[in-house]
């Protein structure tokens, strides 16, 4: 899920300060109950750099509330996904920011780029996360064991393990991608092909690209929350060239032109 989503039935909880470095939002979407003549919803997800953990299931609205449960974790992406969504499904998820996943997951976000894979294919403890997440007795209860969860990781950590990748990931993300890779090379004191393999190792996509996706969801955020922005005004606040190269990105990454996106949102 994407920033500057705003689909209906979905929800945002902005994360405890404790795990502001890592986690960027816990989520959850409800998905409409089937009606008649209803059938799978498609939606738009965006790309923002980020490794999302997911329990699904399927709200049976009865004693049993829950049915066909599965956690996955889904990878950073490149460009836009459109998704089936199961009328009545739920989903509940922790969106880590770039350079987490590998080491609160254990899962190599280099490796699960682009897909969206078991937790039973993924490691051994967040099989076990998944059982413990089953026996949950509510929606509620089901989330909050995900942020104790996350929590119980981030205290076991302490720090990352690549202070340069780390370093440079923040730099990426407070500049909203706008920086260059020679510049922030230079600034960390690396050569620009090890700040590139550091980058693509702890968050799963080269450093131009993330810094291209970093840019795009800035864009997004402004378009949506505007109602109105004139393009060139976005363009020029996000780092590109002009209107016509943020027209081309958004297109890229999203699939839309920028009023369509809009439109959408």
């Amino acid at each position: 899920m994407s920033a500057g989503a705003v689909m209906k039935g979905y929800e945002e909880l902005a994360p405890p300060a404790s795990m502001a470095d890592a986690v960027d939002a816990f989520w959850r979407y409800s998905a409409p109950p089937r009606g008649a003549g209803t059938g799978p919803e498609l939606h738009r997800i965006l790309p923002d750099g980020c490794t999302d953990l997911i329990f699904h299931f399927r709200d049976t609205g009865g004693p049993v509330w829950m049915a066909d449960p599965s956690l996955e974790v889904v990878g950073p992406m490149e460009r836009f996904a459109l998704v089936s969504i199961e009328p009545g499904s739920v989903s509940l998820g922790v969106r880590f920011k770039p350079g987490w996943a590998l080491p609160l997951l254990a899962v190599s976000p280099r490796e699960l780029r682009g897909l969206s894979v078991p937790v039973a294919d993924c490691s051994p403890a967040l099989a076990l996360l998944q059982r413990r997440l089953e026996d949950c007795r509510s929606p509620a209860e089901a989330q909050a064991l995900l942020q104790e969860s996350v929590a119980r990781r981030l205290a076991s950590f302490g720090q990352a393990s690549r202070p340069r990748a780390t370093q440079a990931l923040r730099w990426l993300q407070s500049s909203g991608g706008q920086v260059r890779m020679s510049s922030l090379a230079r600034t960390l004191g690396v050569s620009e092909r090890t700040l590139h393999r550091n980058v693509l190792d702890e968050a799963g996509v080269p450093p131009k690209l993330l810094a291209r996706v970093l840019r795009f969801q800035r864009a997004v955020a402004m378009l949506r929350s505007s109602g109105g922005e004139d393009l060139s005004a976005v363009a020029l606040s996000c780092g590109y060239a002009d209107q016509a190269h943020l027209s081309r990105e958004v297109r890229d990454l999203a699939g839309l032109s920028p009023t369509a996106l809009q439109l959408e949102g």
